[in-house]
């Protein structure tokens, strides 16, 4: 009946006043946020999701870090470039349009190309992934809170897997990586593993820009005028955390990469860790952060194999009252979330102070200087 009478009236004000969406909640370090996004592109590796030969793989990035607060300008809004971007997130979250579109009145905390604080030097990073047909954004609230504590976080959209991506020069990549087709065990894997490559080749991709950037090297990698953030930044000082396919993104990369210390997964999708991953487990710290039950048990059947074989620190906490959708940012959005089950039972301002205290607790010890030097 409510979904009936808003179609009728069919207006914004009614909307926003039924459903609200809310701003995010501020960070609560000593630092303001900064925040900047640009296209990056790697010259070494081809486009696997289209079918032009000269095509190479581009990501939007967008990186957050400790600020001086500035008067100007005001805070980035969640949904940047909404007319572009809208329906393409309406169709993600499989709602009509008219129903979540005042969600680009969303205000975040972080305040773009603000000065990087001058106390801010030898930066601990950390890499978020999203899930798929997710954004680089979704996890905000982590973001801004990790920055305003004096790490710097990139995020990258990947492109055909997240719903949109935007490049700087205003082309666009759809989201190609749905599960639609997928009928046999062959074809999960045939499409899943080149899948979660591309996006821990992504991942590494990130820190050589960075690396190479500090470094002063000069590389293939075509990044203009890199950021002077980098040479703040702590290489030996690296973490990743991802959602749900991100979280597999994250697990694959700490296997791969001896830059990255540690890892957080956020109600990580085992399903497509390839099973070699899963018999070796994994040789340094990772927190598994989940919901109560997955859908599929292979899920969970794989992570507990997963920790039984690792020889670093895994551990898992599942998190009484939650669903899949409250390891992002959804359910501090709007109480809409619980209405349409993307989020649980736990209350939202709970499950933010949990969330965010675990994973500083996480970093705090096997990333920052302090475990560092406990560890060495």
């Amino acid at each position: 009946m409510l979904l009936v009478t808003l179609t009728s009236f069919g207006c914004s004000s009614i909307l926003r006043t039924t459903l609200p969406f809310n701003d995010l909640p501020a960070p609560e370090g000593p630092y303001a946020v900064g925040t900047q996004i640009e296209t990056w592109q790697d010259a070494s590796r081809s486009e696997d999701f289209t079918d032009d030969a000269n095509d190479l793989r581009r990501i939007v990035v967008q990186y957050w870090y400790p600020a001086l607060q500035t008067n100007a300008p005001a805070a980035l809004p969640y949904i940047t470039e909404p007319d572009i971007k809208m329906p393409a997130f309406a169709k993600s979250m499989g709602l009509p349009k008219f129903l979540v579109n005042h969600i680009q009145d969303v205000q975040t905390n972080s305040l773009p190309n603000a000065p990087l604080h001058p106390d801010a030097r030898n930066l601990p990073l950390v890499v978020f992934s999203h899930g798929l047909g997710g954004i680089k954004t979704q996890n905000s609230i982590q973001a801004e809170e990790l920055a305003s504590r004096g790490y710097v976080v990139i995020a990258a959209d990947h492109a055909f897997d997240a719903f949109l991506t935007l490049f700087e020069d205003g082309t666009t990549a759809d989201y190609r990586s749905s599960g639609q087709g997928i009928t046999t065990e062959e074809e999960f894997w045939a499409a899943r593993g080149p899948q979660l490559a591309t996006r821990t080749a992504d991942v590494v991709f990130m820190l050589d820009v960075i690396t190479t950037a500090q470094n002063g090297a000069e590389s293939a990698l075509q990044i203009a005028n890199p950021n002077p953030l980098w040479q703040r930044v702590d290489l030996s000082r690296i973490g990743v955390f991802g959602h749900s396919f991100g979280g597999a993104t994250g697990i694959m990369a700490l296997d791969s990469d001896p830059r990255i210390r540690a890892a957080v997964v956020l109600d990580g999708w085992m399903v497509p860790v390839p099973e070699a991953i899963i018999d070796r487990g994994a040789s340094k710290p990772l927190l598994y952060l989940g919901q109560e039950s997955w859908g599929e048990p292979l899920n969970y059947e794989k992570l507990a194999r997963f920790e039984a074989n690792s020889s670093g620190l895994v551990t898992t906490e599942i998190l009484a009252g939650t669903k899949h959708m409250d390891f992002s940012d959804s359910p501090h959005l709007s109480s809409f979330a619980k209405r349409v089950g993307f989020a649980g039972s736990v209350p939202a301002e709970q499950l933010r102070a949990k969330l965010n205290a675990d994973i500083l607790r996480f970093f705090a010890d096997y990333v920052d200087a302090d475990s560092i030097e406990q560890q060495d």
